[in-house]
């Protein structure tokens, strides 16, 4: 990309609309694509390019994190490569591979958007920080749920037949949430262990996004009545 269009491009994503609009778009790669893919409505390879170009703007739209950026756009290129291997050669290496770039790739970058959150920022603009980072904390157990079904299959179980990557982000987001809907049951006790740490996670996210947020409102001072 040249430096000109570099420049454009996190121009527009450090505003508040582009940030919304990078809101928008790992929605739906996170609870929409995976899916679609699910039922044969889209191709594999799709999610894979939508989510490397998903990345690589929330990359551009945090430009302050230069050196932790360069890291980050290399371990979603090799999560990006991963999954392109994954589904032209068919190697479970490749798969195990894509699975632990991925969320290797959404754990740095959720870290680097947190750091934002408890910034002393702009508060609408580290509001969409918190939910771009919230979605990507599911994610990344998503991606943890995956790898230990992959070393362990059955880690998780489910009626029928086995899991897929929508299936993980659905018990991710339900355990994350703590709605725990109980079709899908951790087994194994690693995975029983993972899932209250999610659990705890999210409950203590939402404690201390919100009392970051709180702390931040003024505080009016005490009126006193003359006389």
């Amino acid at each position: 990309m040249p430096k000109a269009h570099f420049e454009l491009a996190r121009a527009v994503l450090t505003t508040k609309p582009g940030r919304y609009l990078l809101l928008a778009a790992l929605t739906v790669d996170v609870f929409v694509f995976p899916s679609l893919v699910a039922v044969g409505a889209l191709r594999p390879w799709a999610t894979a390019l939508s989510f490397a170009a998903t990345l690589i703007a929330a990359l551009l739209a945090v430009g302050e994190h230069r050196a932790a950026r360069g890291l980050i756009l290399a371990v979603a290129a090799l999560a990006v490569a991963a999954r392109l291997a994954t589904l032209f050669l068919g190697a479970t290496a490749f798969l195990v591979a894509q699975v632990a770039t991925a969320g290797i790739a959404s754990v740095a970058f959720g870290a680097l958007l947190l750091a934002d959150v408890f910034s002393k920022g702009k508060v609408g603009d580290r509001m969409v920080a918190a939910l771009l980072a919230y979605l990507l904390i599911g994610l990344a157990f998503a991606n943890a749920f995956a790898i230990l079904d992959l070393a362990h299959p059955g880690a998780i179980s489910i009626p029928g037949s086995g899991l897929t990557m929508a299936e993980f982000i659905y018990f991710s987001f339900s355990t994350l949430t703590s709605v725990g809907y109980g079709d899908l049951v951790p087994v194994h006790p690693f995975a029983r262990s993972l899932a209250m740490i999610e659990a705890l996670s999210g409950q203590l996210y939402l404690v201390l996004v919100v009392a970051r947020f709180v702390g931040d409102r003024p505080i009016a001072s005490p009126t006193h009545g003359e006389g």
